[in-house]
């Protein structure tokens, strides 16, 4: 077994009052929010870092009722170590439906898994992170990975967004859950409903480690664009809606030996509202359809061997396994020239949620509890084609504890694969 925890994200979500797109959220209670400034302190116990010891913290309302200054900082005993620091929804002065989100991370991990490299020693011929490949082809290495980039996001004025009164979504809750303030799911036109957004994200990555046989790019400086439309009543917890993304990412200043690359993408997603029943608040079933393909990607022969040139870093391109695709597999497991996903969820929360009235709990503001249980399938290809695409799809399963933490979902989820057993925690829903 081995556990895979997204701490640092997870603990600015408990921390930060939370902002998808320029969001606010009130419980039935309160009539405003004022500036806050929230710190967590955490401890943990990982593969990476041994014991983990951290801070999360966060100023949230400035400069603007929506906003979050957010940070954190994390070191383990055994020398790893990750700082971030980053903003939300942080409106562009003269632009009322444009907002910018900088991120910036520093780290170092210990142990890390890299399926990546041909000929790794007691697989030659075979290619690491391919569809067919061996769970144990992979290079153990210490990383060292910092990252830079910054969110353009522009509302346009149609939907639930066409109304310069409705540019902040205001949702209000009780226990949790939407009283009123929907912003989608009432019908499939994207001129009545739904909010739809242009988005813009350069980004500057690198990646290190201490083994020179990794031949993969593990440098990029590239451009994200997308188009992506949120028809979800409420995003953070959807019970009726769907949503759409299609984006596309080229990349200006890979390795040299490499070359430049570029990768399309389509997300589709859609949920359905199963009722209330005497023992269930909310259940819902939500499905989830990705794909992703590197027009770029090339394969030469060198001296007899296979070299693959203009692709992503694994992080960046047509991949499988961690947090969000294929829990049940490590971070990057499988990539390729092409991708497909498929998820399936069944999300329930119960009436019955005994930790609210627990008094050493009280820090956490736990508004309730939900239980899910999901299914994924997932294949990488050489190619972009339906039928090489789902000759031998990866399956995995598992179940979640998921709740809403200080106006935030965040997530624990144990996934069983073919390759074993896998923890991940993090905040929001995958999908």
């Amino acid at each position: 077994m081995r556990r895979t925890l997204g701490w640092l994200v997870l603990v600015w979500m408990m921390s930060a009052r939370p902002g998808l797109a320029q969001s606010i959220l009130y419980n039935s209670t309160e009539t405003r929010l004022t500036e806050d400034f929230a710190w967590i302190p955490y401890a943990f116990s990982s593969a990476s870092f041994g014991l983990g010891f951290g801070v999360g913290a966060s100023y949230s309302g400035w400069p603007a009722e929506e906003s979050s200054l957010i940070g954190a900082a994390t070191l383990g005993t055994k020398f790893s170590y990750n700082f971030a620091l980053g903003a939300s929804d942080l409106r562009v002065p003269g632009a009322k439906r444009l907002y910018v989100e900088p991120l910036l991370i520093l780290g170092k991990y210990q142990d890390q898994f890299i399926y990546a490299g041909r000929n790794n020693p007691g697989f030659e011929g075979q290619r690491a992170g391919a569809n067919d490949s061996d769970a144990d082809n992979y290079v153990e290495a210490t990383q060292w990975d910092n990252r830079a980039e910054v969110l353009f996001r522009y509302l346009l004025p149609v939907g639930h967004g066409r109304d310069e009164n409705t540019i902040i979504s205001r949702y209000v809750l009780k226990e949790g859950l939407l009283a009123s303030g929907a912003t989608g799911g009432a019908s499939w036109n994207p001129m009545t409903s739904g909010r739809t957004y242009l988005k813009l994200t350069p980004q500057v990555r690198e990646q290190t480690y201490e083994n020179d046989d990794l031949n993969v790019p593990l440098r990029t400086l590239n451009l994200e664009t997308a188009v992506e439309r949120e028809n979800w009543d409420f995003p953070f917890n959807p019970t009726r809606g769907s949503y759409q993304r299609v984006a596309y990412t080229r990349d200006f200043d890979s390795d040299e030996a490499l070359g430049e690359w570029d990768l399309w993408e389509v997300d589709l997603a859609k949920v359905f509202n199963l009722g209330q029943t005497g023992i269930f608040r909310q259940q819902v079933l939500a499905l989830n359809g990705w794909t992703a393909y590197t027009p770029s990607w090339e394969t030469d022969s060198v001296d007899g061997q296979a070299v693959v040139t203009r692709r992503p870093p694994p992080y960046a391109g047509a991949t499988l396994g961690g947090l969000t695709r294929m829990r049940g597999f490590e971070d990057n497991r499988f990539q390729d020239k092409a991708a497909i996903y498929y998820a399936a969820e069944y999300r329930v929360i119960p009436e019955w949620q005994p930790l609210r009235h627990i008094t050493a709990l009280e820090w956490a503001d736990i508004s309730y509890w939900q239980f899910v249980a999901f299914v994924e399938a997932g294949q990488v290809s050489p190619d972009w084609r339906i039928d090489d695409l789902h000759s031998d799809l990866h399956i995995d399963g598992g179940v979640g504890l998921r709740g809403m933490l200080h106006k935030a979902v965040c997530r624990l989820d144990v996934a069983v694969s073919e390759e074993g057993l896998r923890i991940t925690a993090m905040y929001g829903h995958p999908f």
